[in-house]
Formats: C-alpha cells, sequence, structure tokens
C-alpha cells in the first residue's frame, strides 16, 4: 500500500493543477468577455479594439478605420433604436488549446431595448488566449460557421463545434 501512496498524490496534484489551470483559463476568458459587453455598453470603442484579434483590425484598415466602422455601427443602432441594456454569461463554457492559443466558447444572452420592447438573444463569443493566455480577444459567432471561422481565427482547428444559432425573441412593452 506504501508504494501507492506517491502515486495516489501525484494522481491528485495534478488533477488539481489542471483544475486550477482550467479555472484560471475561463477566468481570463470570463474578465475579457465582461469587458467586451460593459465596452460596447458604454461605446468604449478604444476597450472594443484593444479585444479585437489583430489580424481583424488590420483586415479593417488600421485601428483609426476600426474605430470609425464602430462608431458607425453604433451610431446606426442608436438611430434605430437599439440599445444593449444587459449581459449574461452562462455557464456552459467550452475551451480547447490549439498550437498557442486558446480558445474558449462561451455562451452568452444579452437583452436589447428596441422600440416597442426588447429583444432577448442567446449567442456565442470565442475568447482566444494568446501570449500565455496573459491577452484576450473576443470574437462574435453571429456570422461565423465551420466554413469562415478560419478567416477570423486562423489556428482554429474545429475541435469545439459551433452551436446552431437561436433567433431572438423580441417581448413587446406593454
Amino acid at each position: 500500500m506504501k508504494t501507492y501512496i506517491p502515486f495516489i498524490i501525484s494522481l491528485f496534484s495534478i488533477t488539481l493543477f489542471s483544475q486550477t489551470t482550467k479555472a484560471q483559463v475561463d477566468q481570463g476568458a470570463i474578465d475579457a468577455t465582461e469587458a467586451y459587453f460593459t465596452a460596447k455598453m458604454c461605446d468604449d470603442y478604444e476597450t472594443l479594439i484593444n479585444l479585437t484579434l489583430p489580424d481583424l483590425i488590420e483586415q479593417a484598415g488600421g485601428r483609426e478605420r476600426m474605430r470609425s466602422a464602430l462608431s458607425k455601427i453604433h451610431d446606426n443602432q442608436r438611430a434605430k433604436g437599439i440599445l444593449l441594456q444587459e449581459f449574461k454569461i452562462k455557464e456552459e463554457i467550452e475551451q480547447a488549446k490549439t498550437k498557442s492559443e486558446t480558445h474558449v466558447l462561451i455562451p452568452t444572452l444579452t437583452v436589447s431595448k428596441v422600440p416597442g420592447g426588447k429583444v432577448t438573444a442567446e449567442s456565442y463569443l470565442i475568447a482566444v488566449g494568446t501570449e500565455g493566455n496573459s491577452k484576450w480577444y473576443v470574437v462574435e459567432t453571429s456570422s461565423l460557421n465551420e466554413y469562415n471561422i478560419h478567416k477570423v481565427i486562423a489556428n482554429w482547428d474545429n475541435s469545439i463545434v459551433l452551436p446552431f444559432k437561436k433567433s431572438p425573441v423580441f417581448k413587446e412593452d406593454k
């Protein structure tokens, strides 16, 4: 029995370490997602740009063009009476390690005020951890599928399956 004790202690330590590491990754991804939604609600374009993958910023023509595009999108939404009011990160987080990145699929629930009511939407974000997960980026999946995701996240390896998109639910004001 004594020969098994070091083995059991090692196994317990490895399990505890991997759970701690997963929790740290999850927390980094959750922190980035919370910062992303807070920035969207506050029209904080600088934070949104800092949470955008560098390749996407380059594809947009640089930081200034990205800032301009974000401003136009938000102005257009405001002009239509669309305002993000709240968000919630759901529990079923899934992650995968690929090449030098960590990909975390984060289910979210958002509530937006729209003319005549509110829209509740269930969707997913992908948090991309780089530099040993010290830097996180956030990618919306609304226009992504298994065929075009590699154009946005070059190191995506399909080990996480993108869920089917759900239609938003409109609830009329009373």
